[in-house]
């Protein structure tokens, strides 16, 4: 591993297929929550025409996120389709072996800072960690400036965290 701790994001637009590696991953973690079975050929499988709008559309942005040189993780960004006036932490991915280093928190901070405005960040209810993990990553990214609320998003209810980053 690299010496550089340094963590970045960089256009995935060219590099879907690493998002589509690392969202098996990501859907496997978040069977636990989802209570999702595995599928009889031993993998969590995903429809990949959910990731379509991120390189299809203007107001969608994927990003890769980078430790040094070491592929990290994803973010997949977006205008969100329900109030365009705010941005949407669509999908966010930190591979288990950066979870813990500040590698997320440095990484969200990249992201939202790219566009400055109003902000949410959905959180499945069961995901307790997750939910820490956001409340943190966004508070200190809005001074502790943040609301959270439980609503639908489309057939799901989840924790919203809205917040806005100057």
């Amino acid at each position: 591993m690299s010496a550089d701790n340094t963590v970045s994001l960089r256009s995935a637009a060219q590099h879907r297929h690493i998002v589509e590696n690392l969202f098996r991953y990501y859907v496997y973690d978040l069977a636990e929550y989802g209570k999702w079975p595995c599928g009889s050929d031993g993998q969590y499988g995903y429809n990949a025409s959910l990731l379509d709008p991120h390189w299809e559309r203007e107001d969608h942005w994927p990003f890769l996120i980078y430790h040094g040189d070491e592929l990290a993780g994803f973010c997949l960004l977006r205008r969100y389709p329900h109030n365009v006036e705010r941005y949407d932490i669509d999908q966010f991915f930190i591979l288990r072996k950066f979870k813990g280093m500040g590698v997320g928190k440095e990484a969200f901070r990249h992201a939202v800072q790219r566009r400055p405005g109003l902000w949410q960040t959905r959180v499945m209810l069961e995901n307790t960690a997750a939910l820490q993990f956001w409340r943190s990553a966004v508070g200190s990214v809005s001074q502790g400036n943040f609301d959270e609320h439980i609503l639908l998003d489309d057939d799901l209810e989840m924790h919203f965290i809205l917040y806005e980053v100057h």
